[in-house]
């Protein structure tokens, strides 16, 4: 299936930290290992805050709640053979429960029946050991900017 070069996805992601380190799920690719925070799209209807508490309740079966919108990225890229441009908007979310913080694992949960894994890593390893996605969330998590476009 090809995207129409019309298609923009809209997108919610929550950048959850326990100390210096930050929750995120892994990606293994043909062409590239990479990881990324959890989220997903932004449904028709549903505003962008809405979408990434439902993300999690939906990927970890954990309920968040939003702090604050750390900012805006937008990326024009290509995935698993296809064309995206994607504009996510990036929210400091904290889990409702405690006990979350103190699992190391979690299990993620796509809508076709797929898992992956989430785990914490360090702040100080994205960019240099570990690939981050969305382009441009670095710089955004560190507080470097507030909004990007790379």
């Amino acid at each position: 299936m090809t995207n129409d070069p019309r298609d923009i996805r809209a997108s919610a992601i929550g950048i959850v930290r326990r100390g210096d380190e930050l929750l995120v799920e892994r990606y293994d690719t043909e062409k590239e290992e990479f990881v990324r925070p959890i989220g997903g799209g932004v449904e028709f209807g549903e505003a962008s805050d809405e979408a990434v508490v439902r993300e999690f309740r939906e990927e970890l079966g954990r309920v968040v709640e939003t702090e604050r919108l750390l900012g805006v990225v937008e990326n024009v890229f290509t995935f698993r053979g296809e064309a995206c441009h994607e504009i996510t908007f990036v929210y400091e979310v904290a889990f409702s429960e405690p006990d979350a913080y103190g699992r190391d694992r979690f299990t993620v949960r796509e809508s076709d029946g797929s898992t992956r894994e989430a785990t914490w890593i360090p702040l100080d390893a994205l960019g240099d050991d570990e690939t981050l996605y969305p382009d441009g969330l670095v710089s955004l998590v560190r507080g470097e900017t507030e909004h990007l476009r790379p």
